[in-house]
């Protein structure tokens, strides 16, 4: 089965609809998990496509990932401009800067929220829920963005280490690439 971002939040909009006290943290919590996979997941796709990773080199880019403990969204989002040469905030237009501060917001709501501590916020259900909207806004946005730009969402399969046979994005990765290559750029993520 082909997932998509409907199918990837599903199980958010199912929290959402529980009448579960806890509702609003649980589907930002989840929310947050898929916006930060889905990042994740685009960002390795990429590198993958650099001709000097073989398909047999996906344990080596699957450790040198999970090596770089330091990782987070804002890397790979970083990660991603720089490996296509695209700017989200020009491809996103209008939408670009009211997400992007709703995301700087859920992140920091994010760090404490994960580590069980206060926000300092006092973030109401409602609050939480749009945040939850915010970040779905944006994974849609990426999704529409990569499938057209690059043939990958990151949420259509579960495993992201596959060749496009895109030359061309070959080529735009691979000039990325060329001066660190792919394990220095993934250490810098």
């Amino acid at each position: 089965m082909r997932r998509t971002l409907e199918e990837e939040f599903k199980t958010i909009d199912y929290v959402l609809s529980s009448g579960i006290e806890t509702r609003g943290v649980d589907a930002f919590c989840l929310a947050w998990i898929k916006y930060e996979r889905q990042q994740r997941k685009i960002c390795s796709f990429l590198v993958f496509q650099a001709s000097a990773i073989k398909p047999t080199d996906a344990s080596s880019v699957r450790r040198a990932l999970a090596n770089n403990v330091g990782i987070g969204h804002t890397g790979f989002r970083s990660g991603i401009q720089r490996l296509t040469n695209l700017r989200l905030k020009d491809e996103f237009g209008d939408r670009y800067a009211p997400l992007n501060n709703a995301l700087d917001r859920a992140s920091k709501a994010r760090d404490k929220i994960f580590h069980g501590q206060q926000t300092g916020q006092g973030y109401s259900r409602v609050q939480l829920v749009v945040m939850v909207e915010n970040i779905r806004e944006w994974c849609g946005l990426l999704a529409a963005l990569s499938a057209a730009k690059f043939g990958y969402d990151g949420f259509a399969a579960t495993n992201s280490m596959l060749k496009a046979g895109n030359l061309l994005l070959t080529a735009t990765v691979d000039k990325a690439l060329e001066k660190l290559g792919w394990e220095a750029f993934i250490k810098q993520l």
